[in-house]
């Protein structure tokens, strides 16, 4: 790969949909209705009108779909950035096939189909399991020593979410979720939030699956040197993904530019996902009203990354798994929000008297 300066990378035409104002306007208005004082359930209004404009129906629906990118990383070759072995990505892809992972079982408790992608995990370890979607690309490169993909590479994750996002809306999906799964990809998540928000990168590091303080100091050197590396020769938010992305950042990246195209709400999960939304934003800046903040991680970058993108998170449990866990266990919330808002009676339904 080329260590010189990219060429100004063209952001793809990408047409956003944009909220729809009549479905918004009509929310609103039932929400003034029902019975109960305006704005006495609080949030839950807010979400309930948010999907409203997001779907275009002014009585949405949760109809959700997770989309778990798994990859590898070069990075994972650095001492200590990890607490794990680059193996455990493909492993934990058979958990997630046989059911039995954290997000698999949330996402089964509130309804969730799930969807498996290979963004580049090591071949000798990625189940041979034909559901799963494969991108037709290996691990990404050590971005501490050079860039991390190929243009060809970001292309292919990019169009693979997209893709995954028009078959979401012709199957009938009205909220998408991107999750991840990579040893390793907390490093590249925190070098692109410090290259979208101008942040210093090593004070965003954090321990990620659990690194020690040791540890904790050698991930902000690699951070420290890759951004060093690649600073002058990255242009844009495409540049950026391809020098410090990875394969599974590029997919959830083109899956919420997807949800943007077909009018889907997306589901932020934390800091690797939200990365990955932000690039999408840099690139469609339009997007950002269909983006919910599913929860806040305790890593010091998606903290950053939500002010970058004036996201308030629904759920702040500590939770620092990745895989869509948080923002699937948001849904949950999203469910009652849209529930109280179609099933409450009015206050002319009910015989209640309004206020005056």
């Amino acid at each position: 790969m080329t260590t010189g300066a990219d060429a100004h990378p063209a952001r793809p035409e990408i047409p956003i949909r944009p909220l729809d104002e009549a479905a918004l306007t009509a929310a609103r208005a039932r929400q003034r209705e029902l019975v109960k004082p305006a704005g006495a359930l609080g949030r839950l209004e807010e979400l309930a009108i948010w999907l409203a404009a997001a779907t275009g129906t002014a009585r949405p629906q949760v109809i959700p779909r997770v989309v778990i990118a798994a990859a590898d990383h070069g990075v994972a070759a650095e001492e200590a950035v990890s607490a794990f072995p680059p193996a455990v990505t493909g492993q934990m892809l058979a958990t997630f096939l046989a059911g039995q992972g954290a997000v698999t079982t949330l996402a089964t408790e509130v309804g969730a189909g799930l969807v498996l992608v290979d963004a580049g995990v090591h071949a000798d370890s990625v189940p041979a399991d034909r559901t799963i979607v494969r991108v037709g690309i290996g691990p990404s490169a050590n971005l501490a020593t050079g860039p991390a993909l190929t243009s060809a590479q970001v292309a292919a994750c990019v169009d693979c979410g997209r893709e995954l996002a028009a078959e979401a809306a012709l199957d009938g999906v009205t909220v998408l979720v991107g999750g991840e799964m990579g040893i390793g990809n907390t490093t590249p998540a925190t070098c692109l939030a410090a290259a979208l928000t101008g942040r210093d990168g090593a004070a965003l590091v954090g321990p990620g699956t659990g690194v020690d303080a040791e540890g904790l100091a050698r991930k902000r050197e690699v951070v420290t040197r890759a951004l060093a590396l690649h600073g002058p020769h990255a242009h844009g938010p495409l540049g950026w993904l391809r020098r410090v992305g990875g394969g599974e950042i590029a997919v959830l990246c083109g899956l919420a530019l997807g949800a943007g195209e077909h009018g889907l709400a997306y589901v932020c999960d934390g800091v690797i996902a939200t990365a990955a939304a932000a690039v999408a934003v840099a690139i469609a800046p339009d997007l950002r009203p269909r983006l919910l903040a599913g929860h806040l991680s305790p890593e010091p970058a998606h903290a950053v990354l939500l002010e970058h993108l004036e996201l308030d998170p629904v759920l702040d449990l500590g939770m620092r798994l990745g895989e869509g866990s948080g923002a699937v266990t948001a849904l949950a919330i999203l469910r009652l929000a849209c529930a109280a808002h179609d099933g409450m009676a009015t206050f002319a339904q009910a015989g209640v008297s309004g206020r005056d």
